[in-house]
């Protein structure tokens, strides 16, 4: 469990078969015990490895298909977020790592040297809601005025800087994750 709270970014030094190595500078991801659930541009990945700055996951065919695990080149930067504790603040909303679908960037809006607008192209509808939450690249975000055809979500200043969103340009393609609750919804008024 996550909360789309990017704590790092890393860079991907490879994808082969199953094996996905990710260069990181950041301390936070230093030393941790194999095994450990981190995600990667909101796919909840187990460490499985790590040596000289390099974090080495085994990723299925599964994650591979359903994410952008598979346009990964070397060099692409990715966001990472290590597992939600009791004493981490709950500062998005609860994410589990789990990508419901991939779309695309249709605009880039720059608001104000501090504020942007990214719409997306709509993939399912009925999972979002306006001022809900949901999960670009592993990051929490608000929608705003969702349509059958698109929705927008506005970045601020720090998560521009702190995530890969300012590498997104128009037909760059990301992972969704849906809310949690509009799924669990959604199961409880289907088996009625």
């Amino acid at each position: 469990m996550f909360t789309g709270i990017i704590e790092a970014t890393g860079t991907v030094n490879s994808l082969h078969g199953e094996n996905l190595d990710i260069f990181t500078t950041s301390s936070d991801f230093h030393g941790l015990k194999m095994g450990t659930s981190i995600s990667v541009d909101g796919v909840c990945l187990t460490l499985r490895k790590f040596s000289d700055n390099v974090l080495t996951f085994q990723v299925s065919k599964e994650s591979i298909q359903r994410s952008i695990i598979s346009k990964y080149n070397k060099g692409s930067e990715v966001n990472l977020e290590l597992p939600l504790t009791m004493e981490k603040f709950l500062s998005g909303h609860l994410v589990q790592g789990h990508v419901d679908t991939v779309t695309s960037v249709l605009k880039v809006n720059e608001i104000s040297e501090d504020l942007w607008n990214y719409e997306f192209k709509n993939n399912d509808y009925k999972y979002l809601v306006d001022k809900g939450s949901v999960t670009v690249n592993g990051i929490s975000l608000t929608v705003v005025n969702p349509t059958d055809e698109h929705f927008t979500v506005a970045v601020i200043r720090e998560t521009y800087d702190r995530t890969n969103f300012k590498n997104l340009n128009v037909d760059s393609v990301v992972n969704i994750e849906f809310d949690i609750m509009a799924k669990y919804v959604e199961r409880f008024l289907n088996d009625k």
